[in-house]
């Protein structure tokens, strides 16, 4: 092998390594694909395979050097960017999970706690169930596509060397009263049900104090809040769609403000 053939190997492997750090921390925390059931092995070669077909399409030009300051501070930079992203998808599926959680606590199911597979985090049933039909909706929308859209994009308008800014970090951190507020408003109306419910109960036991609410009322309670359920269930898609639009005009406000 001839020394200039060495050298644009070396090219391309070194113009690969910050496409490849960004993309492999973005799939580290967006939904679905954080998964652990998702092997690092498998995780590495699809970002290699994205790496491989998007950088081929970056406008801007990628720097080679690797073994400089620099190039450190640009892998930091790249991690950061992915992590970031990463979890403005990801607050998508923790407000409804949420909003799962405040329904069991309404509920009185919040002993109903099971193991969460990809995490190993303890979570209600109907949030684990809620959180496998957002997975379901995720594929079903094409999900998948919209995030390599967006890792596509995210190298024209957030480019190697100018990934981050304040603003970035100020629209991520106000994420998370977006997401208590968008958890809140999803189990608002069957939070008013349930306590018209109990308010019933709780006349009936002024009214009629020889009636045994306490046997009567729980299973009543149970199912008032699985007709609440199944009405969630059933509008999921719609909030899921506005859910995934908020994200989207966050990024695209992110990415007005880069001058994109």
């Amino acid at each position: 092998m001839r020394t200039s053939d060495v050298t644009q190997l070396m090219d391309l492997a070194m113009g690969l390594w910050f496409p490849f750090v960004r993309i492999m921390a973005f799939l580290r925390y967006v939904p679905v694909l954080d998964n652990s059931a998702l092997t690092v092995r498998v995780r590495i070669i699809l970002s290699l395979a994205l790496a491989i077909i998007i950088t081929s399409l970056i406008p801007h030009p990628i720097p080679h050097d690797l073994l400089s300051l620099n190039s450190l501070i640009l892998t930091v930079e790249q991690i950061l960017w992915g992590m970031l992203f990463g979890l403005m998808f990801q607050f998508l599926f923790l407000a409804l999970q949420l909003a799962g959680q405040i329904l069991s606590f309404n509920m009185g199911m919040s002993m109903a706690v099971m193991n969460d597979p990809s995490s190993g985090a303890s979570t209600t049933v109907l949030a684990e169930l809620i959180n496998v039909y957002a997975i379901l909706l995720f594929f079903a929308m094409d999900g998948h596509l919209l995030l390599v859209s967006v890792l596509y994009k995210g190298f024209t308008y957030w480019p190697i060397g100018n990934a981050l800014h304040p603003q970035t970090l100020r629209t991520i951190a106000l994420a998370f009263s977006w997401v208590l507020a968008s958890a809140s408003l999803l189990a608002l109306p069957t939070t008013f049900i349930m306590l018209i419910v109990q308010g019933c109960f709780g006349l009936l036991n002024r009214i009629a104090p020889p009636l045994n609410l306490f046997s009567l009322g729980f299973p009543i309670n149970m199912l008032a809040g699985l007709v609440c359920f199944a009405t969630l269930l059933y509008n999921l898609p719609d909030h899921y769609l506005h859910l995934a639009n908020f994200v989207l005009q966050q990024l695209d406000a992110l990415k007005g403000h880069y001058g994109g």
